[in-house]
């Protein structure tokens, strides 16, 4: 870990519904190490990537840049996303605490936009009381991106991010203790069979965790970033490396590919009671009622 010192934590970034947000990162540099991530970009030829699961840089002067910045910044009442480059939750939270300072502290802010806060990592429910007092004065959606209940794929694609079920386990108390919580499934690998994607077991298992919403992000095979991503699926899943090519380098069969998932998630989220999210968020989702299932923690231990 190294030490930061930022002059402003607010970074204005495009959002998809064609404005803009603010983006919040605690941390630069991610020790999760996912291959496919967009922040480890290749640099210095195909294949090498930024070391940021190697160097986080921790901006301990986080809390007073961002309370500068929400005075002096006229667009305030714009969205803040909470882990925009990098998690806010990583195993250096657990050490250095500054999410959890940064939510402390905006809960004492009035006049704030809508909050999103993304992460992979289990750990955030141990901040619902500040979501939760939070989400009293502004819309407050905690996004928690889980590729696959597959621990063997997990630990291919993710492979430092908490197991699969601690993370169900972690949606579950959040959304029972009232949070806006949505399933994001990233990365979606178009060409996997189903067997080990493991799709519907996922958005059902989230469903009777209590998420409102889920949504999909495919992996791109295509850019540089994805090549440490493609090298890793195929030496553990050798019988697919073929197929994988095939799918990188045709668009047509790539764009089919994504077509049948697309169907079928959200033929699978109408049968489950989970609105399918299309587009960017509204900051006020239907609610839907809770399952009448069992709840995740019975389902874990009932098999």
């Amino acid at each position: 870990y190294t030490d930061l010192q930022v002059r402003s934590l607010l970074r204005q970034e495009p959002d998809a519904t064609g404005t803009w947000r603010w983006a919040i990162d605690p941390y630069q540099g991610c020790e999760l190490d996912c291959p496919f991530c967009a922040s480890r970009q290749p640099h210095h030829g195909p294949g090498a990537v930024r070391p940021s699961e190697r160097v986080v840089g921790v901006r301990t002067n986080a809390v007073g840049a961002l309370l500068r910045d929400l005075r002096e910044q006229e667009g305030r009442r714009a969205k803040l996303v909470l882990g925009s480059s990098c998690d806010p939750w990583q195993p250096a939270e657990e050490r250095f605490h500054l999410t959890r300072a940064i939510l402390t502290a905006l809960c004492d802010v009035d006049g704030l936009g809508p909050l999103e806060a993304n992460t992979r990592c289990s750990l955030v429910a141990r901040d619902t009381d500040l979501l939760l007092k939070l989400s009293a004065k502004v819309p407050v959606r905690v996004v928690l991106s889980i590729a696959t209940l597959d621990d063997g794929l997990s630990q291919t694609i993710e492979p430092r991010a908490p197991a699969p079920l601690r993370r169900l386990a972690a949606l579950e108390a959040m959304a029972r203790a009232g949070l806006d919580v949505e399933l994001s499934v990233s990365p979606v690998l178009p060409g996997f069979p189903e067997q080990e994607r493991g799709l519907e077991a996922l958005l059902t298992r989230a469903a009777h965790a209590g998420a409102r919403c889920a949504t999909l992000s495919f992996a791109d095979f295509r850019s540089g970033r994805a090549h440490s991503l493609k090298s890793h699926l195929a030496v553990a899943y050798p019988q697919l490396a073929g197929k994988l090519r095939a799918l990188a380098a045709s668009r047509a069969r790539r764009e089919q590919a994504k077509s049948d998932l697309v169907s079928s998630f959200e033929d699978c989220c109408k049968r489950l009671g989970l609105a399918f999210l299309h587009g960017p968020w509204s900051p006020s989702p239907p609610r839907r009622e809770p399952p009448a299932q069992l709840a995740l923690f019975e389902l874990v231990t009932s098999h």
